[in-house]
């Protein structure tokens, strides 16, 4: 029992740190590594990477599902990853890495809202958490109120963060409907051919976007690390983390993770990366992680919340 409450702990510190510091890798590596084809790279690689592990451990009948399945899982991987990270990594140019993390954390709240409008009932602590959480969420999106990375107009500030919000809100309502679609029953496989799917998408957005490969060339060591790090520890070290808690560890502990991964992040970025945060955005961020805590312990309580909302961040 007590190694079992060890491993938890290792576990959930595990995702904790990792996840929450994703956020401020992106930030490294798009320093001077183009944003959606770095992005792609990382996906295709972790998906291929995870697709090579499943063969060598269970043979290649573990990737053959229904060919619905794997098209469902790649354009869940298309929307979630491609459009959801995609979105990150440009964002995070002009958005400090945590305020990027603490738009992302109020993920529970369009699920809670998805699930009324489907007709569940979330209870009442579960809207006055998303009330809550609206409110400082309204707070980080105030014009002037975050202190740009780089030079841009208030205007163009308020995009990006909107396209972060709006690819969180995308991210919400693919794992609302995750369970109504037609997809792989193993996690692994899931996420394999999901990544794959990201990937793919993140490149063809790459070309669109005009991101060149012979830009790599002159990438920096410190950017390859960062990329590195996403590939391997972010997607891969991280998840097989979530997955263990997933199966031995107590939800209502494990979805914990989605208001302290912003921390973690807001941390990370005030200290390596000189962000600033200003009273007020700190007031908004607490208000956030308030909202999220009174929904994922209402939600806890009731086995419903959906803890897998990042799981290849």
């Amino acid at each position: 029992m007590r190694s079992n409450k060890s491993l938890t702990w290792i576990n959930l510190w595990t995702v904790y740190i990792i996840w929450g510091s994703t956020y401020f890798a992106i930030a490294v590596a798009g320093k001077t590594l183009p944003s959606l084809l770095g992005m792609s790279i990382r996906f295709l690689a972790a998906g291929l990477l995870l697709s090579l592990f499943l063969i060598i451990k269970k043979g290649w009948d573990a990737l053959r599902v229904p060919l619905r399945e794997i098209l469902t899982a790649m354009l869940m991987g298309a929307a979630l990853l491609g459009f959801g990270i995609g979105n990150v990594s440009l964002a995070e140019h002009y958005i400090p890495s945590g305020i990027v993390a603490l738009i992302i954390s109020a993920m529970p709240f369009w699920i809670a809202i998805f699930r009324a409008l489907s007709g569940d009932r979330p209870t009442s602590l579960s809207w006055v958490g998303v009330l809550v959480g609206l409110v400082g969420v309204g707070l980080l999106l105030r014009p002037g109120q975050v202190h740009a990375v780089h030079p841009i107009s208030h205007s163009g500030l308020f995009f990006w963060m909107a396209m972060v919000l709006i690819g969180n809100i995308t991210w919400a309502f693919g794992t609302f409907i995750s369970p109504k679609v037609p997809l792989p029953k193993s996690a692994l496989v899931l996420t394999s051919y999901e990544m794959l799917g990201g990937g793919i998408s993140l490149g063809a957005a790459a070309i669109i976007h005009g991101d060149k490969l012979s830009a790599l060339s002159r990438v920096s060591a410190g950017s390859w690390w960062a990329l590195l790090y996403l590939i391997l520890i972010g997607s891969i070290v991280a998840y097989s983390a979530y997955l263990w808690l997933v199966g031995n560890a107590p939800v209502s502990l494990t979805a914990t993770y989605a208001y302290v991964n912003p921390v973690i992040a807001v941390f990370l970025g005030a200290t390596f990366l000189h962000e600033k945060v200003s009273l007020t955005e700190a007031i908004g961020g607490a208000i956030v992680i308030l909202g999220v805590v009174l929904v994922v312990s209402a939600e806890s309580r009731n086995r419903k919340i959906e803890i897998g909302v990042e799981r290849v961040k």
